[in-house]
């Protein structure tokens, strides 16, 4: 039986499950008279199981990348402890007014800009293929690249909306001074985007090809998280480790996203950083554009573009 069931595509798996062996069991338990309710639920408990387990192996990429990201926690948890084991006064955060909660709600924000702009492609691609209307989409005047930039322009609204709302009651609630530069703060949100828009495509030519389980997204979310001063000054790392953050584009607008917001940095300021993310920018862009295309043409060509 589960044999024949991996040799079925994967988004189909759960309909059938659903629809095929939970009716035969409910079928063979009607018709045993003495078959307990309880007998029931835990037979159709132990269907659910197993259909999530085989798709769990099914996915072999999404399932790995999984264990890791529990491991990868635990070090960041750490890593966050060896932070502030020192007490209640900061010097590696002072450059940013030395706010220990002010410091931590700016990261929680940058790391919600950072996943919009690597996911948004990726789940465009997974949300049209799991609803059937990719194929639809494809045979109307919406091009993939409109469907992407919709998707992103109303994530980056809704999250935005909710990080003025986060804002708000740090400054209300909890009297966290904050000294904003409205439009030196835009200006970086757009060249963090940017700037890692093409790591977004790399993401969503992965998906075309692994279905589920991206390796290019995961590894540069885990490196940011642990590498980009995200949660915990740079300033931690020995020196070789240190390194790796200057080859991270989030490394550079977590910092100036912080000056904006908490010094009110202006452009002149600023500048160096922005041009070093654009020039990052500039050299991935192309690259993901150029592999997205390429996966999905050989996707379309092998009639796998709608499989998930």
């Amino acid at each position: 039986m589960i044999n024949l069931l991996l040799m079925l595509p994967m988004g189909k798996l759960t309909v059938f499950f659903a629809k095929v062996q939970i009716e035969t069991f409910g079928k063979e338990l009607s018709r045993d008279k003495g078959g307990k309710d309880l007998i029931e639920f835990f037979l159709k408990l132990f269907i659910f199981i197993k259909r999530d387990i085989i798709i769990w192996f099914s996915y072999r990429t999404q399932f790995i990348l999984r264990l890791l990201s529990g491991f990868v926690g635990i070090i960041q948890f750490g890593l966050i402890g060896k932070f502030i084991a020192g007490g209640n006064y900061f010097p590696l955060i002072e450059k940013y007014g030395g706010d220990i909660l002010a410091y931590f709600i700016t990261g929680s924000v940058f790391m919600s800009y950072t996943n919009l702009a690597l996911s948004t492609f990726k789940t465009s691609i997974q949300r049209e293929q799991n609803m059937g209307t990719l194929e639809y989409l494809l045979l109307s005047r919406t091009s993939f690249w409109q469907l992407f930039i919709f998707n992103f322009l109303s994530g980056f609204l809704f999250t935005t909306l909710n990080i003025l709302f986060i804002f708000f009651a740090l400054v209300f609630l909890f009297s966290v001074e904050v000294k904003v530069n409205v439009f030196s703060t835009f200006l970086v949100l757009i060249v963090v985007t940017f700037s890692l828009s093409g790591i977004g495509l790399l993401s969503a030519a992965m998906i075309l090809v692994t279905k589920r389980g991206d390796p290019v997204g995961w590894i540069y979310f885990t490196l940011s998280g642990l590498f980009s001063g995200i949660y915990y000054p740079i300033e931690i790392f020995p020196t070789f480790l240190k390194k790796i953050s200057y080859f991270l584009p989030t490394t550079y607008g977590m910092d100036l996203l912080r000056n904006t917001l908490l010094k009110g940095y202006n452009i002149g300021e600023i500048k160096k950083g922005l041009l070093i993310m654009l020039t990052m920018g500039l050299i991935i862009f192309p690259l993901g554009v150029w592999l997205f295309n390429t996966n999905f043409n050989k996707a379309r060509k092998e009639g796998t573009l709608t499989w998930y």
